[in-house]
């Protein structure tokens, strides 16, 4: 069994790769919860702290079924926002692997325009800022997925 956690700053790649590389895992994705009934992506910061704890809680219930792929497609920047996907998926015996997915500003930007441009560089900013700071035990479950 194991977790894949993705992270990367908007339009970097973490879906689509999810999408061709992880069809058959089960994915968690706080994004899932801004989709309306007509498809559409509709976007509401002041629900973004409740849809994160919705994301965690579907992801404890896909570990308790004992999923055997479990994907984790968030932004994930800081280690605060991913430490407890990897701590529950160890406890319960679950291999875990972290994607960071290395794309420029420019190109995420062109690919997905839902956040502004001054955001998506701030958070460039902290992804390689935190991937930096890994500990050992996270650096050695740690891959850098280069943009495509």
């Amino acid at each position: 069994m194991r977790v894949t956690i993705l992270r990367g700053i908007s339009g970097s790649g973490k879906s689509t790769w999810t999408k061709t590389q992880a069809p058959q895992a089960y994915v968690v994705s706080t994004d899932t919860y801004f989709i309306q009934p007509d498809g559409s992506f509709q976007f509401d910061g002041s629900k973004l702290k409740d849809f994160h704890r919705r994301a965690f809680r579907d992801f404890m219930e896909a570990v308790f079924r004992k999923e055997p792929w479990i994907v984790v497609d968030n932004t994930n920047i800081l280690m605060a926002e991913f430490a407890p996907y990897v701590a529950v998926a160890e406890a319960y015996d679950y291999q875990v692997e972290i994607l960071t997915f290395a794309c420029s500003v420019e190109t995420a930007q062109a690919r997905k325009k839902l956040v502004a441009e001054w955001k998506v560089r701030q958070k460039f900013k902290e992804l390689h800022e935190e991937t930096l700071r890994f500990p050992r035990y996270l650096a050695e479950i740690h891959r850098v997925i280069p943009c495509e």
